[in-house]
């Protein structure tokens, strides 16, 4: 029985599910943007969130250099590839630009988005050639984005997503709006 256990389990056994949810955060730490399952987007989101917030906090504890160490030893601990952590944290050749921790230091959460592709996988559409690949065009917080779609060898109708890290900050959010007060009149 499965009472009481809320995690997935995704037809794999659990070390087969701690290296996919390792590898699936890897890649879009790494490229910004990967097309999964909703299923293997909804299990891997929790998990890279958790990794930007200790990275955030290592960010902020730059200059109590043991609780830095202490994130920095925690996230990688967890994902095991030093060039990932090393742009979480914004080292190495990731000084200049901040890396990833250091872009959302004024967000409280929501790093992540899942954007519906279709209902099933959408690959080599029916009678077009073997070399036509469809592409999906959208547009993100002012940006043209284009994705090309990868038609599926295996058959299945699991619904593909785009798993993706939210730019950051957006303006509209960064305006403290004033505050408008109502008095009460006494009688």
């Amino acid at each position: 029985m499965r009472h009481r256990k809320r995690e997935k389990h995704l037809g794999r056994t659990s070390s087969h599910r701690k290296a996919l949810r390792r590898n699936l955060a890897i890649n879009l730490f790494m490229y910004g943007r990967i097309v999964t399952t909703k299923e293997k987007a909804k299990f891997v989101r929790p998990f890279v969130e958790r990794l930007i917030t200790l990275a955030k906090k290592g960010v902020s504890k730059k200059e109590d250099r043991v609780m830095y160490i202490h994130y920095y030893r925690q996230v990688l601990s967890r994902l095991n590839n030093k060039e990932v952590v090393r742009k979480l944290f914004g080292e190495g050749k990731w000084r200049e630009t901040g890396g990833i921790g250091h872009r959302y230091i004024e967000r409280c959460g929501g790093y992540t988005r899942i954007l519906r592709l279709s209902g099933s996988r959408m690959g080599v559409l029916t009678g077009s050639s073997v070399g036509d690949i469809p592409e999906l065009e959208y547009k993100m917080e002012g940006f043209q984005r284009k994705l090309r779609l990868v038609g599926n060898r295996l058959g299945d109708n699991a619904s593909q997503v785009v798993f993706e890290l939210v730019e950051g900050v957006r303006e509209e959010e960064k305006e403290i709006q004033p505050k408008v007060s109502v008095s009460k009149e006494k009688k």
